[in-house]
């Protein structure tokens, strides 16, 4: 741990509505008289000495008790490292015995072999093949090189305003197998703990990466570390996903604002969040403006992998419950690219019960005034109604779910 930045308030946290890597933080001071300490992760090292930010973002973690939070931040950045260089998709590191370790870009540089695996990494594979069967593969681990071919139109910034070959990015949709056939190409072996990833003729055109579940399932795992320090925290990667909790014997109410991807205002609603896990998506990051058919469309970062394009059915997504941040960045991705509300409602009670938990759910979409939000019964219930809604927002709210 080295040269950390401090800061201290107490935080409202203004969510990016972002996905993947490149989200970041806006902060302001609430009115409250408890102060808050926060320390901002550092950046680590691949094998070849190139600084690579812990999740591809701007990780930090907040406490009311400054000494404890020097010494979670020390644990805390350990297993933060450790988790990034397993899931990391474009870096390479040694571990412990100086030996490449086997990391997801390691197997995606070794198809056919047979790999032993670091168990978490194996079990982060197995939840994410869970996870794409039950999302009927609108999220999918094997996105690397459709996501990567879309990547290189927006970073750093938009600079050609232009879609890539249609034929290229068919191609690759064409390889990507239905979330059913998965198995066979991610081979993963319970007994052995070992991958075998065989893309057979779409070698190159296949790549494992995990980045829309990567964030939030690292942060679960962090979370369940830090609450030995039965201190109130707050867990925030990039803003896209964050946890908070406090131990009940001194809960700490932590507000969270929903910016407004339009920009037309500050932010669109805020809530209060004493414990539980936040996950967002939206379209006004990573993204360029085509010109089609006297249409200006909003090519972005959330692909669907059915077709190889962004959708534009909605314009952010903000989940929140109890806990299992992973499965929430998860499902905010797949309800981007359902254009039915039903649908996405459906969709929603289908990872309830797979996941044993309770979910609740804004999106906001285009409309004529502007935008529209629809928010769940539970998340209105857990609105700051302190937070005007901007005038031109529509507001519909599923009641009775």
């Amino acid at each position: 741990m080295s040269n950390f930045l401090k800061a201290f308030s107490s935080i409202l946290i203004i969510l990016c509505l972002s996905l993947i890597s490149g989200c970041t933080l806006q902060e302001s001071h609430e009115t409250d008289q408890e102060k808050t300490f926060t320390n901002y992760f550092d950046v680590l090292t691949d094998s070849e000495g190139n600084l690579v930010l812990p999740l591809n973002t701007t990780v930090q973690l907040t406490m009311t008790d400054e000494k404890i939070l020097d010494e979670a931040t020390v644990l805390a950045e350990a297993e933060l490292f450790d988790w990034h260089q397993l899931a990391d998709s474009h870096h390479q590191y040694l571990d412990a015995q100086g030996n490449e370790l086997h990391n997801v870009a390691y197997i995606n540089q070794h198809p056919k072999e047979t790999i032993p695996l670091d168990p978490r990494l194996f079990a982060m594979l197995s939840t994410a093949l869970n996870l794409s069967q039950q999302s009927e593969g609108l999220f999918h681990p094997l996105l690397g090189s459709l996501s990567s071919l879309w990547e290189s139109k927006f970073a750093p910034f938009s600079t050609e305003n232009t879609d890539p070959d249609p034929a290229v990015i068919q191609g690759l949709v064409g390889c990507l197998p239905a979330a059913a056939d998965l198995n066979a190409v991610v081979q993963l072996d319970q007994k052995s703990q070992t991958i075998r990833f065989d893309p057979g003729v779409c070698e190159g055109s296949l790549q494992i990466s995990l980045g829309a579940m990567a964030k939030g399932y690292i942060l679960d795992q962090l979370a369940d570390m830090l609450k030995q320090f039965n201190t109130p925290f707050l867990l925030d990667a990039g803003s896209s996903s964050l946890i908070a909790w406090s131990p009940s014997a001194s809960p700490k109410a932590w507000n969270i604002g929903v910016r407004d991807p339009s920009g037309s205002s500050a932010m669109l609603y805020a809530f209060s969040l004493t414990e539980g896990a936040v996950s967002t998506s939206a379209d006004d990051q990573h993204y360029f403006l085509l010109s089609e058919d006297d249409q200006q469309l909003r090519r972005h970062h959330i692909l669907n992998p059915h077709t190889g394009y962004s959708e534009n059915w909605l314009r952010s997504v903000t989940l929140c419950a109890s806990d299992q941040a992973g499965i929430l960045d998860v499902l905010s991705t797949v309800l981007y690219n359902i254009e039915d509300p039903a649908e996405r409602r459906a969709m929603i009670h289908r990872f309830e019960e797979m996941a044993q938990l309770k979910i609740d759910y804004a999106w906001c979409e285009p409309a004529e005034s502007g935008l529209k939000l629809t928010l769940s019964e539970g998340m209105e219930q857990r609105r700051l109604t302190s937070a005007a809604w901007p005038d031109s927002l529509e507001v519909e709210i599923q009641r009775g779910e």
